[in-house]
């Protein structure tokens, strides 16, 4: 395929071990605004994607798709390949850049609440443990908001939608 439409991402056995900071809601709950929390550690789709996607296959089986806010996120090509398996990447500038949309191949899914890297460990805990929490009522904003973690992604103040990033007024 051509490269710039896909890349190689590391697999498992040859990515860096660190550990995964992500929290999930158990499979048996209720859906909510969002299915669980991510705090990545950059905002670069290529190093941050990979371990997120095998963090969510149990829960949402082979992962087909992810959706992410584009303006939020660095440059991504439009496929990679993680452990033999092409998971398509798709940038929408309409996406609340606090959440990313993973897609398995079964039709399950989860949003999952993106807590920005550099957000103060106790914020991005509590933000996690909220985001996993069956019952969690809110949206992204309104979890991070709640831990004073209210920013977007790059540290801007969000956008609400229907603003000037997304074509209204």
């Amino acid at each position: 395929m051509n490269p710039q439409w896909e890349r190689r991402a590391p697999g498992r056995s040859s990515a860096r071990r660190v550990p995964l900071r992500l929290t999930l809601k158990p499979p048996s709950s209720p859906a909510g605004a969002v299915d669980g929390g991510w705090w990545p550690r950059s905002m670069d789709p290529l190093a941050e994607f990979p371990a997120m996607i095998a963090g969510v296959t149990d829960q949402v089986g082979p992962v087909s798709k992810v959706a992410y806010n584009m303006e939020a996120w660095g440059d991504a090509p439009r496929r990679i390949v993680i452990d033999g398996e092409v998971v398509r990447l798709e940038g929408v500038s309409s996406l609340d850049p606090h959440t990313v949309f993973v897609s398995g191949h079964s039709w399950r899914r989860k949003t999952l609440l993106v807590v920005p890297p550099d957000a103060s460990e106790n914020t991005a805990q509590a933000a996690l443990m909220r985001a996993a929490r069956p019952g969690t009522r809110g949206g992204a904003e309104r979890i991070l908001a709640a831990g004073g973690g209210g920013r977007a992604p790059d540290g801007a103040v969000p956008v609400p939608r229907g603003g000037p990033r997304d074509g209204g007024s």
